[in-house]
C-alpha cells in the first residue's frame, strides 16, 4: 500500500470518527443525562465546536510539524537526503563542515543541559520535563536546516538567498497531507475530550 493510500484512508477514518462522536455523544447525552459527559449537538458543543477549532490546534505538535516540513524540504533540495558514493571533491568538503557543525550543535547541547546549574535543566535539575525537552525537536529541525543550507552552498546546489529560501518551503508542499492529517486528529481528540468532560 502507497503512503498516498494510507493516508488517504487515515483521512477518511478520521471524518467518520468525527462524525460518529457527533452523533454517540448526542445520544449517550439523551439517554443518560445524569452522566458528566458533554453532547457535541447541543447549543454548548455547537458553541464550543466554534469558538474553540483555534485553540484546539496550538499544540506543541503543530510546531513540531513546522519545523519538520521545513528540514525536510532543505534536507532534500540540498541533495543531503540522495547524497550515494563516490562522493565529488565539493561533496567531500560540504561533508566536513557539515561534521563540524554536527560537533557544534553537540558540544553546545552538552554544555547547556550536562554543566552544572545548566539553564535547559529544570528546576529541580531535571531533564524531561525541562526546557530541554520543550525545546528539542525544533534544536533538532533548525540543525538539521543549518546542516542542510551549508551543504547545499558548498556544493553549488543553493546559487541564491532565493534558493535556499525556495528549499525551506518545499517541504510544506510535501508534507500537505500531514497537516490535513494534524487537523482532522487535534479537532477529533478535542472533540472527544469534551464528549467526555476531560
Amino acid at each position: 500500500m502507497t503512503y498516498r493510500r494510507i493516508v488517504n484512508y487515515l483521512v477518511l477514518a478520521l471524518i467518520v470518527a468525527q462524525i460518529a462522536l457527533v452523533l454517540v455523544s448526542w445520544l449517550v447525552t439523551a439517554a443518560w443525562p445524569e452522566l458528566p459527559m458533554h453532547s457535541l449537538l447541543s447549543s454548548g458543543g455547537i458553541r464550543w465546536l466554534f469558538a474553540s477549532i483555534t485553540q484546539n490546534l496550538l499544540t506543541p505538535v503543530l510546531v513540531w510539524l513546522m519545523f519538520g516540513c521545513m528540514a525536510y524540504g532543505v534536507l532534500r533540495e540540498s541533495g543531503l537526503l540522495s547524497l550515494r558514493r563516490p562522493y565529488t571533491f565539493r561533496q567531500r568538503s560540504a561533508l566536513r563542515f557539515v561534521a563540524v557543525e554536527i560537533l557544534l550543535f553537540v558540544v553546545v547541547l552538552l554544555l547547556l543541559t550536562l554543566t552544572p546549574h545548566a539553564p535547559l535543566l529544570s528546576v529541580t535539575g531535571e531533564l524531561f520535563p525541562s526546557s530541554f525537552s520543550d525545546g528539542l525537536v525544533p534544536f533538532v529541525c533548525l540543525a538539521l536546516v543549518v546542516m542542510a543550507v551549508t551543504f547545499g552552498l558548498a556544493t553549488g546546489r543553493f546559487s541564491s538567498l532565493g534558493s535556499v529560501v525556495e528549499a525551506l518551503t518545499k517541504g510544506f508542499s510535501k508534507g500537505a497531507s500531514l497537516w490535513l492529517l494534524y487537523i482532522l486528529a487535534a479537532e477529533f481528540f478535542a472533540s472527544l475530550r469534551y464528549f467526555l468532560g476531560t
